[in-house]
């Protein structure tokens, strides 16, 4: 074999064994970096795992405004919209990596939410404001759009949908409609419904007209003193105050809050057989307030401003809320005819001076109780200048969609009213 001939099998051979020798190499770095790299992305689905896990538990609550999702093939597809800081309860599951969408069991329809969106709570706060459902709903019905915004009170968005709703209204106002959506009440807006539709959803009826009571003062009868200090007509005994109190107990009178009186009179809601309770000037009330909170009875007390150095206690009770009587005009004399009360020809100035007055000392009140019973159209003017948007005389008859919000009509209470005329009174 000649030379040069050796030369290239040797060559060859070298060039082989560098191949294999690379072959080797190739095959132990690759064999290396799948096992390190499986132990990477294991270390990192774990970590993953945990982090889901911090923000996985029954009760969870959004971080923001946040994209809710459907599933299809495996496929999550934007759906809807939930506001900040709303609760949620999530679908029960053992967490694994994979579950960046977390199910959740709040709605009829299965949605999804992306796990960094949500805190965990250890519970869910319960919804104390169920008073709407004792108004009667309308037998109507509003047809949403094919995307459904809900909005709370505030305008705030609490959910947001791609789909139609066929939903009963419950409140009709400012351009919004009320209706119960996931156990609360929620607003949509005008603008997004097609339809207005009759609908047959109760067979209840709005009652025809509400009894706003008018008591004054108060007393514990088996106090010789507050029996002595308290001796006119308009104070009433705490035992009589309580038969009345048990009357609309028992029979499931519904008291509505001013605001709620108004809706009625606005034709917004719809309400069952109720009675609006009232106390005037605020003098001897602490009694009544005692009782209407241990009854958890609603009531309105019509505070003479002038007559508190500090208005503190506006917000100390749950049942009483409290509105205008003026701020020091509750005088005889002021004005000719009756008893003389200043609203009815007070200088307009020195009037809108003490009422803005009163309304500032009572966060804005916009409900207004005339001195003595007494007013004319030009307390009236003055009333409406000064922002209010109801007021409250005497009468003995019912309140109805139908009444002069300015002359509301009060049955007055005496301590001689006996539960038989209280419940004439409601009817």
């Amino acid at each position: 074999m000649s030379r040069s001939k050796k030369k290239k099998i040797n060559k060859k051979k070298i060039l082989i064994f560098i191949i294999v020798i690379l072959l080797l190499i190739s095959i132990i770095v690759f064999t290396f970096y799948k096992i390190n790299n499986k132990k990477y992305n294991e270390q990192k689905q774990n970590e993953l795992k945990q982090d889901i896990i911090t923000h996985y538990n029954e009760y969870v609550i959004t971080n923001k405004e946040t994209n809710i999702y459907t599933l299809n093939d495996s496929k999550y597809t934007k759906a809807g919209k939930v506001g900040k800081s709303q609760q949620l309860t999530l679908n029960k599951k053992e967490i694994t990596y994979k579950d960046e969408y977390l199910k959740i069991d709040t709605f009829e329809q299965p949605y999804y939410i992306y796990y960094k969106d949500i805190d965990i709570i250890d519970e869910l706060t319960p919804n104390n404001n169920d008073r709407y459902k004792k108004y009667i709903a309308f037998n109507e019905n509003v047809i949403t759009k094919e995307k459904t915004n809900f909005y709370d009170k505030e305008n705030n968005l609490i959910y947001s949908f791609n789909q139609s709703f066929n939903l009963p209204i419950i409140i009709k106002k400012n351009n919004q409609y009320a209706v119960e959506f996931n156990n609360q009440l929620l607003y949509i807006k005008s603008e997004d419904v097609i339809e207005i539709k009759e609908n047959n959803n109760t067979d209840k009826t709005n009652t025809s007209g509400i009894a706003v009571l008018n008591y004054h003062f108060f007393y514990d009868e088996t106090k010789a003193s507050e029996r002595n200090d308290c001796n006119q007509t308009i104070c009433h005994s705490k035992s009589g105050f309580i038969k009345h109190l048990d009357y609309i107990k028992n029979n499931d009178i519904f008291t509505p809050t001013m605001e709620e009186f108004e809706m009625y009179l606005n034709k917004e809601i719809n309400l069952p057989k109720s009675v609006l309770i009232t106390i005037d000037d605020g003098w001897r009330s602490e009694l009544a307030k005692e009782l209407l909170e241990e009854y958890q009875i609603n009531a309105t007390v019509f505070l003479i401003t002038s007559w508190f150095d500090k208005i503190n206690f506006l917000n100390d009770q749950k049942y009483i809320e409290y509105h205008s009587h003026g701020d020091n005009i509750h005088n005889q004399g002021e004005c000719p005819g009756g008893q003389g009360g200043a609203i009815k020809c007070k200088e307009k100035t020195k009037l809108l001076e003490d009422l803005n007055l009163s309304r500032k000392k009572l966060e804005g009140s916009t409900a207004f109780c005339y001195p003595f019973y007494e007013y004319n159209d030009y307390s009236i003017n003055v009333l409406k200048e000064a922002g209010f948007t109801l007021a409250f005389a005497g009468g003995f008859k019912k309140a109805t969609p139908n009444t002069d919000k300015y002359q509301i009509p009060r049955y007055i209470m005496y301590d001689s009213t006996t539960v038989n005329q209280l419940k004439s009174y409601i009817g």
